[in-house]
């Protein structure tokens, strides 16, 4: 009796196995960024769809408040509908895993598939992670004003958050969600950054910190995460005694090294290293809790993450993903006139603000951090 055998279509092993992986490489791509990690804890990560979002804000207070006595009279001022924000752009990433059925054929092995398979997907996810962090930071994103900045990349901080006073005499002139922030322009004075400019860290360091600290803290909200530079950071560590050193203990458990300035983690990041720049973001407003964890199974379903609210809460800066590219993974396919098999992960997204006002950005007066 000839012997029974099997014929398994290696692209669909790779696709089965791929998507169970799917999970823990976007929870991983999350964890290995303390902005990022700190959205998802904050509620202030939000599911959208349609071509932009639109986030309310407020540029001018409402003319029909005010005190009245017993039985008077008042008028009312007709006022137009509120402001919104208009994200108009979505920014799409990929990370594409490429196998050569040459490749193929060295594995044949089931242990030695899965192996090749995990290694192609720890490199994707390394290059996403650093890729992605980059962004973050950078002035990209169909808004910028910077000439040469790539349109097609995230809108990061850089593009909405500027090293800049907002005045008259030192305007910022990005525009952020449609709306101009320069005050020499026509701009809303109340869509600027908040800003600071430290001399010598030991001198003035702490004070200048202290002032946009305040100066973001509106209404019962404060920043609830400051980003620095690692040289800024250890700067701050050595002005704060041993026996004082307070840390956000999820973050430390995450495996990000932070101090508390004000009750808010300082966070060193090396995408800043070198620059001497402090980021002091609003995301919730609150203080973030300390036995906050990913969880895999989070992550199982593109667009049903629990942890991703319909609306966010936050009052600042929150981060918008198209509900339908939530980490998405294709099947392993083969390209025509091609001999390799090629799976993508796609996650579309976008920075949202509705309070610029909230957000601030520290740096040195002399371009490089001095302590």
């Amino acid at each position: 009796m000839p012997a029974v055998t099997a014929t398994i279509p290696f692209d669909r092993v790779y696709s089965t196995t791929a998507a169970a992986e799917r999970s823990t490489v976007a929870m991983e791509i999350v964890q290995a960024n303390p902005l990022l990690w700190h959205m998802y804890r904050q509620g202030s990560v939000i599911y959208e769809g349609g071509t932009e979002c639109r986030v309310p804000v407020v540029l001018t207070e409402s003319q029909n408040v005010g005190a009245i006595g017993t039985y008077a009279t008042f008028s009312t001022t007709p006022e137009d509908g509120p402001d919104k924000a208009r994200y108009p752009n979505w920014y799409k990433n990929r990370a594409s895993m490429v196998i050569d059925n040459t490749e193929l054929a060295q594995n044949r092995g089931k242990y030695q598939i899965v192996n090749l398979l995990q290694a192609k997907m720890a490199i994707a996810k390394i290059s996403m992670v650093n890729d992605l962090a980059r962004q973050m930071y950078a002035d990209g994103g169909a808004e910028t004003s910077t000439a040469g900045a790539n349109v097609l990349e995230l809108n990061g901080l850089g593009s909405m958050i500027e090293f800049l006073a907002g005045t008259a005499a030192q305007p910022q002139i990005q525009t952020v969600g449609g709306i101009n922030k320069n005050v020499t322009t026509g701009g809303y004075a109340n869509w600027t950054n908040q800003f600071g400019q430290i001399a010598a860290f030991g001198t003035d360091g702490l004070d200048t910190w202290e002032e946009v600290y305040m100066d973001c803290s509106q209404r019962g909200t404060h920043p609830d995460i400051i980003l620095v530079d690692p040289i800024v950071y250890r700067f701050f560590k050595r002005l704060v005694a041993p026996n004082q050193e307070e840390r956000d203990v999820a973050l430390w458990n995450q495996g990000f090294e932070n101090l508390l300035f004000n009750g808010t983690p300082v966070v060193p990041d090396e995408e800043l290293n070198g620059t001497g720049r402090c980021y002091f973001l609003t995301t919730s407003g609150k203080r973030g809790v300390s036995d906050f964890n990913l969880k895999p199974e989070y992550f199982e379903v593109p667009g049903k993450n629990p942890l991703v609210q319909a609306k966010g809460t936050g009052i600042g800066l929150q981060l918008a993903i198209l509900q339908s590219d939530d980490f998405r993974q294709t099947e392993f396919l083969t390209p025509p006139n091609s001999d390799v098999i090629i799976s993508h992960t796609y996650f579309t997204s976008m920075f949202v603000s509705s309070s610029m006002s909230r957000q601030g950005a520290v740096n040195f007066a002399g371009g490089v951090p001095v302590f």
